[in-house]
């Protein structure tokens, strides 16, 4: 069963067992507990939901994750299989390596259930957007709409270091560094973490990810 949606229609679930989390409050991520870390070098590591078909791929090529998308209005996502967070600081590398710079990546966010989670993407036109997942054609923009930042580096074969802290309902969103959003929101207290890439009008794209790091405050 692959881990994608079209825009606007969830299509997929995902299932969660190992709890891995603890209450505490934000910090600097290197004084924190590192829950996990992968630098993507080992492609047999089990411990992310690879798959594929004509509609898109995930795989570890290369020491990074790769997302490819292959049609329109599609987003692939892959999931850290067995593993719930509450509060938590993730960072995580992120490159557009092939496709429209008006595609979007990102992460996904306490997903406790299928349809119900967090979402932060960017763009590669310098656009990001934080968003509400309930449930299928149920989402909640957080942020008034998709807003430019000019921390976001533009276009493709450019990283961009993304940085989420959530602690209870307050998250924190940052890009190179820069925090571009504060929002609160109590919806879901805990879940999966997982790892995104979405065409709108276009496809082919391509998105690697690299050095992803959880840490517990």
């Amino acid at each position: 069963m692959q881990h994608r949606f079209r825009r606007g229609l969830f299509l997929l679930g995902l299932s969660l067992s190992l709890v891995a989390c603890r209450i505490g409050a934000p910090g600097n991520p290197a004084a924190s507990d590192v829950a996990f870390e992968d630098d993507f070098s080992d492609p047999l590591s089990g411990q992310w939901q690879l798959e594929g078909d004509q509609l898109g791929q995930t795989a570890i090529v290369d020491g990074r994750l790769l997302l490819a998308v292959n049609t329109p209005a599609t987003v692939q996502y892959v999931t850290l299989e067995n593993q719930v967070f509450s509060d938590f600081i993730v960072e995580v590398d992120a490159t557009q390596v092939g496709g429209s710079a008006g595609s979007s990546y990102g992460l996904l966010l306490r997903m406790a259930a299928p349809g119900q989670f967090y979402r932060f993407e960017i763009t590669g036109n310098g656009e990001y957007v934080v968003e509400r997942h309930d449930g299928p054609a149920n989402w909640v923009r957080l942020t008034d709409d998709w807003q430019s930042s000019d921390a976001i580096l533009r276009g493709t074969d450019v990283t961009n270091h993304l940085r989420v802290i959530a602690a209870g309902g307050t998250f924190s969103f940052y890009v190179n560094d820069t925090l571009l959003a504060q929002i609160a929101d109590n919806t879901y207290a805990a879940g999966a973490i997982a790892l995104d890439a979405g065409t709108f009008n276009q496809s082919e794209l391509q998105v690697a990810f690299d050095n992803l790091v959880i840490n517990i405050p």
